[in-house]
């Protein structure tokens, strides 16, 4: 792969050139699977209410305290805003996927009946 904008040759893992810095476009959105990168939704266990900061602080890659700080100011100042974007992101972002483990076969175990 060729950086595009210094034309240096630059391995296929790489997110940056190292030698100017241009985004080499390879992790964008997607992931090599083709599902999302970054999904927008409310996680289960790390949320105070109900987890809106936390999903958005996940979805941009920055520290949930900072999110909330920006919320918090948001409802003081304009007052009411920070709460009306809370009240929607916590109707539209769903939940994270409820993970459950598979089902393990239990195979009965025959033991010996005992005789009288």
């Amino acid at each position: 792969m060729y950086c595009t904008g210094c034309g240096t040759g630059i391995s296929g893992g790489s997110r940056y050139c190292p030698h100017c810095g241009v985004a080499t476009g390879t992790h964008g959105f997607t992931a090599q699977t083709g599902n999302p990168n970054r999904v927008f939704r409310r996680p289960r266990d790390e949320g105070k209410i109900a987890g809106v900061c936390a999903g958005i602080a996940r979805y941009l890659g920055v520290d949930v305290t900072l999110v909330r700080i920006v919320m918090i100011v948001l409802a003081l100042w304009p007052p009411g805003v920070g709460l009306i974007i809370y009240v929607v992101c916590w109707i539209v972002m769903p939940k994270d996927p409820l993970l459950i483990p598979p089902a393990q076969s239990v195979q009965a175990q025959s033991a010996p009946v005992p005789s009288p």
